[in-house]
Order: C-alpha cells, then sequence, then structure tokens
C-alpha cells in the first residue's frame, strides 16, 4: 500500500505528474498575469476553482485530476495538457 506525501513531510519527493502540473500551472498563471488577471482570488474564479485553492497549491497541495481537468476547460487547452511535460505542452 502506498501512501501520498505533502510537500511539507520530510523526504517528499514529488512525482513526475505533479511536476509537470506544477509547471504548466505556473505557465498558465504567467498568462492570466500578463493579462491583468493577478490577484489569487481572480485566477480562482477565472480558472474556475473555489476560493483558497490556488493558495494551498501554492503551499503545497495537491493538483487534482479534476483539478486539472478543470483548468485545462477553463484555459481552453486539451485534455491531459497540464499533464504533459515541458516539451509536449505546445498547443
Amino acid at each position: 500500500m502506498t501512501t501520498n506525501k505533502r510537500h511539507s513531510s520530510p523526504g517528499y519527493i514529488p512525482d513526475s505528474l505533479q511536476i509537470n502540473r506544477r509547471a504548466n500551472l505556473r505557465s498558465i498563471m504567467e498568462e492570466l498575469e500578463s493579462d491583468g488577471v493577478e490577484s489569487a482570488l481572480l485566477i480562482d474564479q477565472v480558472l474556475g476553482m473555489a476560493t483558497g485553492t490556488v493558495a494551498n497549491v501554492r503551499k503545497g497541495a495537491e493538483i487534482t485530476d479534476a483539478m486539472a481537468r478543470e483548468i485545462e476547460w477553463a484555459m481552453n487547452r486539451p485534455a491531459g495538457w497540464l499533464d504533459r511535460g515541458p516539451k509536449e505542452t505546445d498547443i
């Protein structure tokens, strides 16, 4: 049986899926910020997330499959885009 460790746990090593999702979410957030959407509250709203979700992710919360698909839909990305590695994300 495997357990999911949070980022705050000693010795936590994030899996490649979370690494990809975080990197791709950062690029989306940079895109939003360049469009003037800078506050965490507005980013949550644009991405269709509950208030505080972006702040929680920044603190180390997992980006779940459901969250990833919602973000992709909100940003008009194909399903699975957030999961792709850096060389696979061109749309």
